[in-house]
């Protein structure tokens, strides 16, 4: 079954892709990246490896991955995205 990978180069992720497991090796070669599985993590362009962790920008704050799992933080990305609009000023 095909999973979303991230593509990775100097500790960010610059694309996604779908691939089967088996083509893994082949991608990374090809790309000259290497991929993870971005399916735990809900990984997205942009997110970085510090070196001790994978991180978010959001709203100018590195934010450690996954951000799903801190309420205020997914309900600021909400808002960031339109998806709640009942906000008080």
């Amino acid at each position: 079954m095909n999973g979303k990978y991230a593509v990775i180069k100097n500790n960010f992720v610059e694309n996604l892709i779908v691939c089967a497991p088996e083509q893994v090796e082949e991608m990374e070669a090809a790309l000259n990246a290497t991929l993870m599985d971005a399916a735990p993590l809900d990984m997205a362009i942009g997110d970085f490896y510090n070196g001790e962790q994978w991180t978010r920008n959001v709203d100018g704050v590195q934010t450690p991955l996954p951000i799903g799992d801190n309420r205020a933080v997914s309900e600021a990305i909400a808002i960031l995205e339109g998806r709640i609009t009942n906000v008080d000023e």
